[in-house]
């Protein structure tokens, strides 16, 4: 394969620089490492792209004016900002380091810690923007920088707006739709809470190496919008409860149900328990021995480090930059209540035996009553998150079970159905495997609608194809379904129906919601920054 054409703007002088390298492509132009002619030093050069209009350009440039305004350490200075030949430009700092995405995607997912110290900083410069009534607009992984020594900076306010400010006539809405918060996405008026919706995002990156919502950038805005996000202890158990709700409200999809302002998120970063479990008092109430870790190996020497990858090693025991970690008190006796899987033993063994009981007088029309309820459940499972492994594993084997009692239930008639009772047994089946599908594996917020209605639509068909399944032909179709009905109905209901499926579709449920409880761990102790990475 040929090499890619240079880049013609390499080499040449554009403004005060000499373009260098070319680093990075976004959605608004291109970024080129470059020399600053007269003050001899390295920055960066943003090209704003000129495939947009003409006010486009020209409202990125105002802004990035603006944001040449902010004077803090934590923001990427902008130097000067330019049009030289018909290309904008934004000379910008150089920041010698990677980016969030980078780093994460190198080494993995950030110790709750280390996530914890980087947000913070980010949190203080998104204050130091809104204070200044700017709205970062993008804020996302890529655009938070830490470099050599260690220090967090947020870039990158190409498309940074007024607070409260509205779209021009020939402006869209801009910035990554993994990370935007769901108003920001149907074109709101900028707003300093849809900046803490992205950083709670990030956050949640940071911890799991995963996008909240991944997928298709589309899908995942209707899914910003439409979808609860996941709790992070699900892939992060050793989160601590504070980070995690502190992290689900920056999700609220309602700008009102998020903190107001930085400050408050900065307030309930600094509060006790968002790195150890505590309870109401704010005395520990678990504190578990930390976990063996593997000696750290020996320092390479210079020459064996050049163009190996680091790999991610125990963090050197010293104190981080930011965040000091607390001091742990006395460790305390372990709850009373046992382990998880006491309890889980305890629920299975008392749920069994309450649910079991009713079945000492089933029923053969308890089959016709499997069909009809296995087939409508799958529509519960669309309630909550879809994304659940064990609920793409339990539908299938729910839509299975339904046409296994469905054909257990028919095959003690003889005898050959008519041709309207296949059609609307097969419907049944089509119908149901169908809500499955589009519950469980549908992106869309049409497609889960029609999950749930055609749920039970599914189930209804099953169970009028099982009443019909054999119709002599001195019986007309519909009095054979009114007798069989009132007839397995009353068999059903006689003998305790409601009972038996009632209190199975509740310990279903209730084991559902158990599975979400997670054992409380706290974060190692000894765990400190590794900022040499």
């Amino acid at each position: 394969m040929d090499d890619p054409a240079p880049d013609p703007l390499i080499g040449t002088v554009l403004g005060p620089c000499r373009l260098e390298a070319l680093v990075g492509r976004g959605g608004m132009g291109r970024v080129y490492r470059a020399r600053h002619i007269a003050l001899d030093r390295i920055v960066a050069v943003k090209l704003v792209d000129q495939s947009g209009s003409a006010a486009l350009r020209s409202a990125v440039l105002a802004e990035a004016r603006a944001a040449a305004k902010l004077d803090d350490p934590r923001i990427v200075a902008v130097y000067e900002v330019g049009e030289d030949q018909g290309n904008p430009y934004i000379v910008l700092q150089w920041v010698e380091g990677e980016g969030l995405d980078a780093s994460v995607k190198r080494l993995g997912a950030l110790p709750p810690a280390e996530a914890l110290a980087i947000m913070r900083e980010v949190v203080l410069a998104l204050k130091a923007a809104h204070a200044a009534g700017l709205v970062h607009c993008d804020v996302k992984p890529a655009n938070i920088l830490v470099d050599r020594r260690g220090a967090v900076k947020l870039a990158d306010f190409g498309i940074a707006r007024p607070a409260g400010s509205a779209l021009g006539q020939d402006e869209t809405v801009s910035g990554s739709f993994h990370f935007m918060a769901p108003e920001q996405g149907l074109g709101a008026p900028p707003d300093p809470r849809a900046d803490l919706y992205a950083a709670g995002s990030t956050w949640y990156f940071a911890l799991t190496g995963q996008m909240l919502f991944p997928g298709r950038a589309l899908d995942a805005l209707l899914r910003h919008r439409e979808e609860p996000p996941p709790d992070v202890r699900r892939l992060r158990p050793e989160v601590t409860e504070k980070t995690s709700s502190l992290i689900r409200r920056l999700l609220s999809k309602d700008p009102g149900d998020r903190p107001q302002t930085a400050d408050v998120v900065l307030a309930e970063m600094a509060a006790v328990g968002m790195l150890l479990n505590v309870d109401a008092s704010g005395s520990p109430f678990r504190i578990l021995p930390p976990p063996l870790l593997a000696e750290e190996p020996a320092a390479p020497s210079p020459a064996a480090a050049v163009g190996s990858e680091p790999a991610r090693a125990v963090a050197p025991a010293r104190a981080p930059s930011f965040l000091p970690p607390p001091a742990p008190p006395p460790p305390l006796a372990a709850p009373v209540l046992g382990s998880r899987a006491t309890f889980y033993f305890f629920f299975t063994v008392l749920g069994a035996a309450s649910v079991g009981w009713p079945w000492r007088s089933a029923v053969f029309e308890d089959w016709l009553a499997g069909a009809v309820f296995l087939a409508a459940f799958p529509a519960v499972l669309t309630v909550g998150d879809r994304q659940a492994a064990w609920r793409k594993a339990v539908g299938p084997l729910l839509w299975l079970g339904a046409l296994a009692c469905f054909w257990r239930y028919v095959g003690a008639a003889k005898g050959v159905p008519p041709l309207e009772t296949l059609i609307v047994a097969g419907l049944g089946g089509v119908a149901s495997g169908g809500a499955l599908y589009l519950g469980l594996w549908g992106t869309d917020a049409e497609e889960i609608q029609w999950s749930r209605t055609l749920s039970p639509i599914g189930a209804l068909l099953l169970g009028v194809a099982a009443l019909t399944w054999v119709v002599p032909e001195s019986r007309g179709w519909t009095d054979v379904l009114t007798a069989e009905g009132a007839r397995a109905w009353r068999a059903w209901w006689a003998t305790g129906g409601l009972w038996r499926w009632g209190g199975l579709t509740v310990f279903a449920v209730a084991g559902a919601s158990a599975r979400r409880l997670k054992t409380v761990a706290a974060e190692p102790t000894d765990r400190k920054l590794n900022w040499n990475r």
